[in-house]
């Protein structure tokens, strides 16, 4: 089984990059994803979570403008979700990376983006935020998403803008769940 540094440097070696930028390249993107420590352990050793943080090291390593990601969160609970949530949007803050999620997850898509495209018949239905496009109903039907249960909720409570009750729903949540880790002291 091949060992962490040696799986995120192979694209470097295979594009003939010599040792000593390897070396460079590769320690900083680990350290960039949390991955330094465990550099010289087999991948199999890893948890589901930072073998997906390997994967995603493997192509920051490379320097691309764009991570293009299918179904980042599949098969993860909730704390696992949220934390490969937060390090691609690490990601994108500090190396301005672009990121795009190809994702039937409306939840996610309302909480970690702050664009989204909508295809449907292999056309484009909508470029939007995420809240104006999930509380259209036109695009929704037309693309058959789900509706998500806050939509549904400002909908029932007769709110005029489901949209922007989704907006500051999303912030308060992640502010008070960021708070409450904090407090219980784990990772913010």
């Amino acid at each position: 089984c091949p060992l962490i540094f040696d799986e995120v440097a192979l694209g470097l070696k295979v594009r003939n990059t010599g040792a000593g930028e390897i070396e460079t390249r590769v320690n900083e993107t680990l350290r960039t994803c949390g991955l330094y420590p465990f550099r010289h352990w087999p991948v199999s050793a890893l948890s589901f979570g930072q073998k997906k943080r390997v994967t995603i090291a493997s192509i920051l390593v490379l320097n691309p403008e764009i991570l293009i990601l299918d179904e980042p969160t599949a098969g993860q609970d909730f704390r696992r979700y949220t934390d490969i949530m937060d390090f691609l949007e690490h990601i994108n803050r500090t190396l301005g990376i672009t990121i795009l999620m190809i994702t039937h997850d409306m939840h996610l898509m309302l909480e970690y983006t702050g664009r989204a495209i909508v295809l449907s018949d292999g056309r484009l239905a909508a470029d939007d935020k995420s809240s104006r496009i999930l509380s259209d109903d036109s695009i929704t039907e037309k693309a058959s998403l789900k509706k998500t249960s806050l939509y549904e909720l400002a909908v029932r409570c007769g709110i005029d803008r489901p949209d922007e009750f989704i907006d500051k729903f999303i912030f308060d949540d992640r502010r008070i769940r960021r708070e409450n880790e904090a407090e219980a002291g784990g990772t913010v």
